[in-house]
């Protein structure tokens, strides 16, 4: 979404779907967020409000309404080996969650990625986004991503250009990469078995970033690929040129 103010705003305020997103400037008076919505989110009319703020205290409001549809996810369930128990806990999903945030927490402002996205590799998708998950017979919530089918040590490669901001194993989701590609843009690449990257390092698109594994909470070798917007996940297929 891009805001446009007759005057050059000092800040630009983006309030949908009960929360704020955050506004990046792209020109004296010019912003731009990116908006998204998952399974979590209400079906039905929303406000979205946008307030911008210019020097000397002048202030505009526009206001809109956005309609979310409502759609039926799929199921799954999964059954993890025992020896992965300690990783079904809340704890170790709280101690993932916290990494991630304190990784994320300052991204690029400018758009650096190619649209459209560039799949990380081919292979048969075997789980889609949205996916209620059903882990060992309890609800875990939705997939925020996709897994998509691959043998071990398959080259994993970065849909667009960005920046590295985290490359680690992490409990539930092992050895990680998370990409910003700017404008509060970021992909995820999950389970791998290695990481070819290092935090704050430039990386162009197809760039191999890593091999496809299956570590953390896994039950076999694939790629977990997500993106998030804004600190929403979304489905990364309509992303693509597929």
């Amino acid at each position: 979404m891009t805001v446009r103010t007759p005057v050059s705003a000092t800040r630009v305020k983006v309030h949908f779907a009960g929360r704020q997103w955050p506004a990046f400037p792209v020109g004296a008076a010019e912003w731009r967020t990116i908006l998204g919505t998952d399974p979590t989110t209400r079906p039905g009319r929303h406000a979205l409000t946008v307030e911008a703020s210019a020097a000397g205290g002048a202030g505009l409001v526009a206001r809109r309404t956005v309609t979310v549809v409502r759609v039926a996810f799929p199921r799954r369930e999964v059954t993890f080996d025992p020896a992965l128990a300690p990783l079904l806990t809340r704890e170790a999903a709280e101690r993932e969650r916290r990494r991630v945030a304190e990784a994320l927490r300052v991204l690029h402002p400018s758009q650096l990625w190619a649209d459209p996205l560039t799949l990380p590799l081919q292979g048969k998708v075997t789980s889609g986004y949205g996916t209620l998950s059903i882990y060992q017979k309890q609800v875990r919530g939705f997939h925020g991503g996709v897994d998509i089918l691959a043998p071990e040590g398959t080259p994993v490669r970065s849909a667009s250009r960005g920046i590295v901001r985290l490359a680690e194993p992490l409990p539930l989701s092992g050895h990680a990469v998370l990409v910003d590609h700017g404008l509060g843009v970021v992909t995820s690449y999950l389970h791998l078995s290695e990481i070819g990257v290092r935090v704050g390092q430039r990386i162009g698109r197809g760039e191999i970033i890593g091999r496809v594994g299956s570590t953390g909470l896994s039950t076999g070798p694939h790629l977990h690929w997500g993106l998030r917007v804004n600190g929403v996940r979304v489905d990364p297929i309509p992303w693509t040129a597929r």
